[in-house]
């Protein structure tokens, strides 16, 4: 298990096998300092000075983090003994931030389709085992029809491995959308996430309709995402 200390916030990471049902490796959890997470959208892109070309027309460098704003409320800190999870049903904020190469994106808030949010540290043990699964879940053809997918790379620490993480997630051939969230890790704070990696599923209304800390393997990964959309389906 590692622990990271980023700003004024302190993740407990990694988490290992699915810290929703299981005590193996559990990752400890702390309390986030509450940061201004509740800024409004219209500071979101409009202070963001990353932009994939520059001034001259020249491509830029990847930016490995990215100015984050969040409209609404976040989510209370994800605990795995807390059963059932006090944020099913909840709105979950809207997130408003930028791609490695700084084009807008957005997490929450209705969509066309579910969203499955995994955020992944790129030093992280399990994150990296994690990537891979989900890949086998996609190309096995057993990814819930119909989800959207977005990674949000997170806790940037570039004294660590794999960095820069734009550079890692194309070495693990993450085939989704990726949101690089800011220094503060306002993204995952938003969320309620408290440890890596750490998973949540929106319906379209941009309600939770699960969450879960710690990695899994691809069958259970299925198992978990068509309970949570089972759910939202009978809501």
């Amino acid at each position: 298990m590692v622990g990271l200390a980023a700003a004024t916030l302190a993740i407990s990471a990694c988490g290992g096998s699915d810290d929703s049902g299981s005590d193996d490796d559990a990752a400890a959890e702390t309390t986030p300092e509450s940061a201004d997470t509740s800024a409004t959208a219209d500071t979101a892109a409009a202070d963001s000075s990353a932009s994939d070309t520059s001034a001259t027309g020249e491509p830029t460098e990847p930016q490995q983090n990215q100015p984050v704003s969040v409209d609404g409320v976040p989510l209370v800190p994800f605990d795995s003994e807390a059963t059932p999870d006090p944020a099913v049903g909840e709105t979950a904020p809207v997130v408003f931030g930028a791609s490695f190469d700084g084009t807008p994106m957005t997490v929450g808030g209705p969509t066309d389709n579910p969203t499955l949010v995994v955020f992944l540290a790129h030093w992280c043990p399990h994150c990296n085992d994690e990537i891979p699964q989900l890949i086998e879940l996609e190309e096995s053809g057993d990814m819930p029809e119909g989800l959207d997918v977005i990674g949000v790379s997170t806790a940037v620490d570039s004294g660590q491995p794999n960095y820069p993480p734009s550079d890692w997630v194309e070495e693990k051939a993450w085939p989704w959308p990726v949101m690089a969230d800011d220094e503060e890790s306002s993204a995952i704070i938003a969320m309620g996430g408290t440890a890596f990696p750490f998973a949540v599923v929106l319906d379209t209304d941009g309600t939770v309709l699960a969450r879960r800390s710690g990695g899994a393997p691809a069958a259970e990964t299925q198992v978990f995402l068509e309970e949570a959309l089972a759910s939202g389906a009978s809501a």
